[in-house]
C-alpha cells in the first residue's frame, strides 16, 4: 500500500475517528491516482512483455541457423543392392582394393564395395605351396553369404597376392579362375608384378593389369559378355602371359 501513503494525515497516520463503531484508524483511498498508477503499471507489464518476446525470437533464430549449418549429410540407404563384392584376402594391399572400389564405381556406374581382410587357411593350399582357386571357392562360401545387400546378380571378386593354379594343375599358375555358378572369381596379383620375373618392380604396371583383369571379371560375371578374340577388348582370351596382358585394351 506504498502507494496510498501520501493521502495520509501527518506523521503517516490518520486522525483518531470520532466514531465508536471504528476501533482501527482508516484510510481513504484516491481512486484517480490508484487508476493512473495501475495503468502505468500494465504499460511496464506490456513493454516487458514485447521485450521478453524479442529477446525469444533472437534466441530461437539463431538457434536455428547453428542447427542448419551443423546438420548431418543425409546418410546413405542402407538397403541398396551391392553389384559387386571385392574380397581381399589376408595379405592383399587394401589400397588396391579401395582403389578398385572407387574406380569402378565411377566408371560403371556400379555399386562395389570391398570389405575388409577375408581370412586365409591352409586349406586354401595344395601341395605345391600355390593357393589353389577351387578351394578359395569352398573356403568362402560361408563369407559371402554373410555379406549384406546380395541380389541374385551380385557378384563376387576374391583378391589374392599368393600364387593360384587351378585343382589340376594343368598349367604352372593362372592369373585368376572364374565360378560362372557362384558369380565368383578369384584374382592374383602374384604374376601380375615385374618382381616376379627378375625386373624392377613397376606398381603403376600392376595397378593397370590388375584393372584389367577385374574389369574382365566383371564383363564375364556381372554382364555375361562372352570372351574375345579381339585384342582391343578387355575381354580377350587366352590370357597366357603379361606380354599379353599388356597388350589387351581397357574397354568391354
Amino acid at each position: 500500500m506504498a502507494n496510498t501513503r501520501s493521502d495520509l494525515g501527518p506523521g503517516g497516520v490518520s486522525p483518531p475517528s470520532t466514531s465508536s463503531a471504528a476501533p482501527f484508524p482508516t484510510m481513504e483511498l484516491d481512486r484517480a491516482k490508484i487508476g493512473r498508477s495501475t495503468s502505468a503499471v500494465g504499460r511496464k507489464r506490456g513493454l516487458m512483455r514485447i521485450l521478453a518476446l524479442l529477446l525469444a525470437l533472437a534466441i530461437f533464430g539463431g538457434c536455428t541457423t547453428v542447427l542448419k549449418v551443423t546438420e548431418a549429410p543425409t546418410p546413405e540407404i542402407p538397403n541398396k543392392p551391392v553389384d559387386v563384392w571385392l574380397l581381399p584376402i589376408e595379405g592383399f594391399p587394401p589400397e588396391y582394393a579401395r582403389e578398385l572400389e572407387k574406380t569402378f564405381s565411377a566408371e560403371l556406374g556400379l555399386k562395389v564395395r570391398a570389405t575388409v581382410h577375408t581370412g586365409r587357411t591352409a586349406k586354401m593350399y595344395g601341395p605345391s605351396g600355390q593357393m589353389i582357386a577351387e578351394r578359395v571357392r569352398d573356403d568362402l562360401e560361408i563369407p559371402i553369404k554373410r555379406l549384406y545387400n546380395l541380389t541374385p546378380k551380385t557378384i563376387f571378386i576374391a583378391l589374392t597376392r599368393d600364387d593360384l593354379n587351378g585343382e589340376d594343375g594343368g598349367t604352372r599358375f593362372v592369373f585368376a579362375s572364374h565360378f560362372p555358378p557362384e558369380r565368383l572369381s578369384v584374382i592374383s596379383t602374384a604374376r601380375l608384378n615385374d618382381a616376379s620375373y627378375g625386373k624392377p618392380d613397376t606398381p603403376e604396371n600392376t595397378r593397370l593389369r590388375l584393372y584389367k583383369m577385374v574389369k574382365k571379371a566383371i564383363g564375364l560375371q556381372y554382364y555375361g559378355y562372352w570372351r574375345s578374340t579381339d585384342l582391343k577388348s578387355v575381354m580377350y582370351s587366352p590370357i597366357m602371359s603379361l606380354d599379353d596382358l599388356d597388350a589387351v585394351g581397357t574397354s568391354f
